[in-house]
């Protein structure tokens, strides 16, 4: 593979652009106009990053739009950043997925720019020069319908070794269970066409799937909601290609910040202490996330003390009363939902009377709170598959861990959702 001089891309994937937030539609305004603004404005960043870098070149690999009826503010915001990118001598080469297929409907007509390459529906490969000479070479595909089923990487041609060789694809590689089994594909026939990079879209959690060759989701630039793969920080990633390797690394770029706060009641004898609580959590999350407004679900857990029995309740108004607390906060964070998958010490007891297989394993739990060797010794994997092995293995627990005195909680709490018929999260 020839390197003739270093050079720099962006790739960025699932812009999802003007996004319409339906799950906060009719809540907070203030909310409801940075949701209404975040996908543009963190495209507008990721156009920003790209002229302070002075990339060579920027990848957008799918879904572009969020829906296949591309309103006129999508468009047009789509194509001032692109004529911006093209003022500075940046070429764009655009996939389309799932969310805006080819045949999608456009409600009106724009011009694309200059510097803009749009990928058809069959692999097509196009070189990148820089002053007449070929940087690298990348091959691309789009979407011709929203259900695209068929397998896209097989009908990619094998990489030109001559080059550093870039395939663009939205798709569902090793078949994750979050995302719609699109152009599904398994990682091996990535890896066996010989290209250097697979600049992957769909998949909305940043992950490298390869090291080399490197095979990366760099995720969305901006979460949509509570998913788990639309919590914290979204952006791109910012590769460089050099004659000794290629580097890549994560660029934030969401303007607001989806994230789940979980904190355990346990010990909380007052409610303005549980307030209190809340509050630092939140204020925790926000010195770790940045600051970028945060939207926010508390999961409170653990077992309430008998001066908080009945707040379950009453979570509207501990709600409105948090709403209060954070109401000065800047940048802002809004409370989304309150949540809670609480215990009591009579609930417990109840489950020690109910069932003795659940009561023995809470009294071993509660007896090895009090010895230090004990808690060395007990597996809670290995104590609930023997009582209740075919829940367990539903659940998933792969595990042998020695017992730690924090895992007492979560084996109570275990132990009495299994018995209730809940789900354990």
């Amino acid at each position: 593979m020839r390197i003739p001089f270093p050079f720099k891309f962006i790739h960025a994937a699932d812009l999802h652009l003007d996004s319409p937030f339906r799950l906060h539609e009719g809540q907070n305004e203030t909310l409801r106009r940075l949701l209404l603004d975040a996908s543009i404005r963190a495209f507008a960043r990721l156009c920003d990053v790209a002229i302070d870098n002075d990339v060579d070149f920027v990848i957008l690999s799918g879904d572009v739009y969020d829906g296949i009826e591309r309103g006129a503010r999508a468009q047009l915001a789509l194509r001032r950043q692109l004529l911006r990118l093209e003022s500075h001598g940046i070429m764009v080469y655009i996939a389309f997925g799932n969310h805006d297929p080819i045949e999608s409907s456009s409600r009106f007509a724009v011009d694309w720019p200059e510097n803009v390459v749009r990928f058809p529906v069959v692999p097509e490969r196009f070189a990148v020069e820089r002053n007449g000479t070929k940087l690298a070479e990348i091959t691309g595909v789009s979407y011709q319908s929203r259900h695209e089923q068929r397998n896209l990487a097989s009908l990619f041609p094998m990489a030109d070794s001559d080059s550093f060789a870039i395939a663009v694809l939205h798709a569902n590689i090793g078949n994750s269970q979050e995302h719609g089994n699109y152009a599904p594909a398994s990682l091996g026939d990535l890896i066996t066409k010989g290209y250097d990079y697979w600049a992957l879209g769909h998949i909305h959690k940043r992950s490298v799937l390869f090291e080399s060759p490197l095979v990366i989701y760099p995720g969305n630039i901006q979460g949509l909601h509570m998913k788990p793969s639309e919590r914290g920080p979204k952006g791109a990633e910012l590769v460089e290609v050099a004659h000794q390797g290629v580097s890549h690394s994560f660029i934030p770029l969401s303007e607001v910040i989806f994230e789940m706060v979980r904190l355990d009641v346990t010990g909380y004898r007052t409610l303005n202490a549980l307030v209190d609580g809340c509050v630092d959590a939140l204020r925790s999350s926000r010195q770790t996330l940045g600051e970028k407004p945060l939207v926010v679900r508390i999961d409170l857990t653990g077992t309430l003390e008998p001066e908080l029995y009945g707040l379950e309740d009453d979570f509207d108004s501990l709600h409105q009363e948090l709403e209060s607390e954070l109401a000065d906060l800047d940048p802002p964070v809004f409370l989304d939902q309150l949540d809670g998958h609480l215990l009591t010490s009579a609930s417990l007891d109840a489950l020690v009377e109910l069932s003795d297989v659940v009561g023995e394993l809470i009294d071993l739990f509660r007896e090895s709170r009090n010895n230090e060797s004990a808690l060395t010794q007990i597996s809670v994997e290995t104590e609930l598959r023997s009582a209740l092995s075919a829940k367990v293995r539903r659940l998933g627990i792969a595990e042998s861990l020695p017992l730690r005195l924090s895992d007492l909680d979560a084996a109570e709490r275990l132990l009495f959702e299994l018995l209730n018929g809940g789900s354990f999260r």
